[in-house]
């Protein structure tokens, strides 16, 4: 049924969270994790006529990239039984994350209604624009550290 498993990993003080939900369903349906992390575009916070040169952007986006795929492999490494793809993506997180899910064939997404925050107040919570573009079932999981008394 869920033979591809896509968990968006933003490295906050939930991906302990999300991947234990991930990995007892993939183990129960014999399933391989696909892992994601997307870096959103250098110059999408720049300032029009930013102080870095082209150059300088690419520069620190590859280093960005090299420290996302490091920490990416750490996190894979965690998970012991599964197999385990990963992938580093740059751009806007929602729309990398449902374009990974078609082009991958994704049958399940797993991610946190609650991510590092910040930004999400600005430009909108990603797990909310995935679960409405998503061609396939997404499970949000509200981490435990996020649930309030009374909700």
């Amino acid at each position: 049924m869920f033979s591809r498993i896509l968990v968006p990993i933003d490295f906050s003080e939930y991906t302990t969270d999300i991947l234990t939900y991930a990995t007892e369903i993939a183990r129960k349906f014999s399933s391989t994790i696909h892992l994601i992390h997307v870096i959103p575009t250098m110059n999408y916070f720049a300032p029009y006529e930013s102080f870095m040169s082209a150059e300088n952007i690419a520069t620190v986006q590859g280093s960005v990239e090299s420290e996302v795929e490091r920490d990416l492999a750490e996190v894979a490494n965690k998970i012991t039984g599964i197999p385990v793809t990963r992938a580093v993506r740059t751009g806007v997180s929602f729309v990398e994350i449902v374009e990974y899910v078609k082009a991958e064939e994704i049958d399940l997404v797993i991610m946190a209604t609650h991510g590092r925050g910040g930004l999400e107040l600005i430009i909108g919570s990603a797990a909310e624009k995935v679960v409405r573009k998503s061609p396939c079932p997404v499970l949000t999981i509200r981490p435990a550290k996020k649930q309030f008394k009374g909700t």
